[in-house]
Order: C-alpha cells, then structure tokens, then sequence
C-alpha cells in the first residue's frame, strides 16, 4: 500500500489520488506518486477539450402532462449503454417563459442530494420541426388536460389503480398562473418546445399516493407521512444554502420505488438574494409574505412544508380554494383563509401525538418572525422529538415496505417487509399500517372542519360513508375496527413485553 506523503494538494489532486489509491487496492499496477503531482494536473492535456455527445434518447412513452406541457420517459444510449431518463417539455409562447424554464434548469443542475431529483439540462427544438402527430398531442393552442391516473403508463407505482373504483379520478385542482400583460405570444412556426433532461424516479408523486389512499379511506400512517415530510426538509435545508424553491408541494414530491422520497420542480426557486422577484405557482401552500409579494426566504417553504405536513396528518387542505377561478379570486380566497386561526392537529384528530402537532404549528407560524427560523431547526426537531423518539423510526427502506404493502393492498405483506415496519405496532404487537378515515378519526371541532370543506377529497369520503351510499368502497376483507387496522388483520411480529 501506497503511503501518501503530506504536500500541498489541491482538491482535484487529492480527489485523484483518492481515485488511484482505490485503483490499486483491487489489483491494477500502482503508478508512480509523481503522477498525481500539482504540475501534472494543471498541465493536463485533455483540459479544454470539447467533442459532441454520442448519446441518442428514444422516446418510449408519455407519463403525463399539464397546463404546461407533456412528460415522457426516454431511452438514452450512450455508446450501447442503456438508462432511462425523464424529458419534460413545455411549448413555449414567450421569452419570459423561456427565461424562467433556463432559470429552473440552470439552478437545478448544481443541485446533488439525494432528496432532490438530478436535472442534467436542457434542450429546444421548433415546433415546426417536429412530426405533426407530436405537434397535435400537444395540444397546440388548447390548455392541455391533466392526465388521470388511470392514463398513467405501467412503471411500478405508476400502475396504481384502485380496484374498487375503476373509472376516471376527480381532476385535481389546477389554479391559475398570474397572468404577464408583457408577454407577447409568438406565432406558431417561432414556437419551440423546450425539453429538460432529468433523472427518472420509478415511483409515486405524493399528491397521487394520498389520492389513492383517500379512495380505500385511508390516510397514511402518520410516521410514514412525517418520513417523507423529513427528507423533502432535509432537502430543502441543503437547497437554501443558495436557493428558496417557492413551489413545496405534494405534486413536486416523489416517492421511489425505493422509498426515497425526492423534491422536484425548481421552475420558480430564485436565489436567496432575489426570492421575492417571481410570482407564481400554487397559492394555497404559499406563506402569507409570499402571498404579499415581499421578500421571501427559507422560511416561506418552511410554512408551505407545514401545510403538507397538515394536510398529510388530518386531510385537510387548510387554504385551498373550494372552486376554480381566476389568480386574483383563488389569492383573495387565501388571504381570507390565513385570517383565521388555524386548529392544531392533535385538535383536530385527537390520535396524533401532541409534539408533533405542536411542531408542525410552529412551521404555520403566520408570522415568520414566529415560525422555524432554519428548515435545520425543522428537521432536528422532528427527527429528535418525534420519528426516532423511541428508537428505530422509518428509513428508505421502511417507506418502500409500506409502499409495496399499499400496492399489494394490504394482503398477505410479507414478513421481511413487516419487520422494516415494527415501528408501527399498536398495543398488541401487531403492526398498525392502516389509518383509517372516519367520523371516530376526528373530534367534534374536527369533524366540523371537515363539513367546511365541501367537494374536498377528505370531506367526500365522510360524507359518503355518513351517507352510506354504493359509491362507499367495499374492502375486499374485513378491516378491523377503529382507525387503524392491521397488514392481513392478524401478523404479529413480536411480543412487546420482550
């Protein structure tokens, strides 16, 4: 073994020797110590140089698409090697779009966490380039559909479809982008389609996890929601080291087949030093200063984590609008929303433990004076005060168990999967996955708050099941009952008193 002197590396040095050290550990013929010299590394000879890729993408299918464009999921070869990887295009009306999609793409690409989904760029090609069938399946002219779940192409958790209601979901609600009375469209054969290059996450974002859990009446165990809550703060906390990325919601976090939960969409993050110069995206998860048009900072997505983390908890969604309408009507309706006081979580669904409601209170602070001052604070005092509390708490690997549980609708879970889970046990020992919706779920004033919300998804699913109409999902075995419920109604991994 090579003894590596003390010198004055520089850090691609080090990272080098680093690189041969590892080398010559598995047998490959050790190269002198001068190779890695400060005077090679500078002088290397291919610095500078430039040649054209020899990758090629191959569209394989479409995964969705918006009001701004369609997703696909692409074959890259690289030189016979084969990956996949996610094009997201958008037809582009005006430079101001465009501007903000480089803006996304370039902050994006510098961005390394294993929360956050890899950008590697992005291209553009004109419209009129392209084969007329692709020109016609983007709707040219048209606000594009969103796609419905059940349209969705048969990747993992991207299969989900529920068994017992096989027809169209409800569209989710899609508000309006602020108009920009300066933009000036552009004529069809200027248009072009912009397609950023991402990494592919196989899984389930998690506005479509909790659409397909409130169709069996079901809210994810709280521990599993608080998990994914976790990693997107950790996520945040390394992306506010440069940026605040003003759009945190349960559409823009995926969940891999993994169980790695992911944040995406950086289309309207700005730097620290400019976070109050855009204006968009979905206002009911932003901050009231958001909302205000002030300057923001990381504590903006620290209140808009905060009503995931609420939504996630109780089912409700505290401030969205309960119909479509125009920028201005759905902003009014927020600021109307975020005048009243909010009721804890514990209050509210007298099951969830009251640390963690007091937590999730403090990061809906409307006052950001008053709120989390650091997602770090966020992050420490959930992982510390509540998911590993009492020891060993939800992983990666735990959240995929759960996920390949729910998939396989609760029947016949295999052991190793349950094991990942123990976390979850109840009183019996028995393992508690599933928490489920209903009128002994809420208090009193809960309950209220729900019936506030008419239309919602939380709000449908009481009402059917007070109604007891057809359209109340029958469970293809007896659930136990109360609100949770256990894998197979019968698994016992161990004996608490053990």
């Amino acid at each position: 073994m090579h003894q590596l002197h003390h010198r004055a590396w520089s850090r691609p040095s080090y990272l080098l020797a680093k690189a041969r050290f590892a080398w010559d550990n598995q047998g490959v013929a050790p190269a002198p110590l001068g190779w890695f010299r400060e005077a090679d590394v500078n002088d290397f000879p291919l610095r500078g140089f430039s040649f054209p890729s020899t990758a090629t993408y191959t569209v394989v299918e479409e995964l969705g698409r918006g009001g701004m464009g369609v997703v696909y999921l692409v074959e890259k070869n690289c030189g016979g090697v084969l990956d996949y990887v996610v094009f997201k295009s958008f037809k582009t009306l005006d430079d101001e779009q465009e501007a903000r999609l480089r803006n996304e793409a370039n902050i994006a690409t510098f961005l390394r966490h294993e929360n956050i989904v890899k950008t590697y760029g992005l291209e553009s090609v004109k419209l009129a380039d392209l084969p007329e069938e692709f020109r016609r399946s983007l709707g040219v002219g048209t606000q594009m559909r969103p796609t419905s779940d059940l349209q969705l192409p048969t990747f993992s958790l991207r299969r989900l479809v529920d068994p017992r209601k096989g027809n169209k979901r409800t569209p989710g609600f899609a508000p309006a982008r602020m108009p920009n009375p300066l933009a000036k469209p552009q004529g069809e054969q200027d248009q072009r389609v912009m397609f950023m290059s991402m990494d592919y996450v196989d899984g389930v974002d998690l506005a479509m996890l909790m659409r397909h859990h409130f169709k069996l009446h079901l809210l994810l165990p709280s521990p599993i929601a608080m998990f994914v809550v976790s990693r997107i703060a950790r996520a945040l906390e390394y992306a506010h080291q440069w940026i605040v990325h003003k759009d945190v919601t349960p559409g823009n976090m995926l969940i891999s087949s993994e169980g790695v939960p992911k944040l995406a969409d950086f289309g309207i993050a700005a730097p620290v030093a400019a976070a109050g110069e855009e204006f968009a995206g979905k206002v009911h998860y932003m901050a009231p200063e958001q909302l205000a048009r002030q300057k923001v900072d990381g504590r903006a997505d620290i209140f808009s984590l905060g009503v995931v983390a609420y939504e996630l908890l109780t089912g409700v969604n505290l401030f969205k609008p309960l119909s479509r309408g125009s920028w201005d009507e759905n902003v009014r309706w927020v600021r109307q929303s975020q005048s009243r006081p909010i009721l804890a979580p514990h209050v509210v669904c007298p099951d969830i433990p009251e640390r963690l409601s007091q937590l999730v209170m403090k990061m809906l602070e409307y006052d950001p004076e008053r709120r989390y001052q650091r997602m770090t604070e966020v992050c420490i005092d959930l992982e510390k005060r509540y998911l590993f509390a009492q020891g060993f708490g939800p992983t990666n690997n735990s959240m995929s168990a759960y996920l390949r549980i729910f998939e396989g609708d609760f029947v016949n879970a295999n052991q190793d999967d349950l094991r990942q889970l123990t976390f979850l046990r109840n009183k019996e020992g028995k393992v508690a996955l599933q928490r489920r919706i209903s009128r002994s779920l809420y208090s009193e004033a809960g309950l209220n708050l729900v019936k506030e919300r008419k239309k919602s998804p939380i709000y449908n699913v009481v009402a059917r099941q007070e109604a007891g109409t057809v359209q109340n999902p029958t469970p293809q075995f007896n659930y136990p009952a109360g609100p949770a419920a256990v894998a197979g109604g019968s698994v016992i991994i161990e004996n608490p008193a053990k």
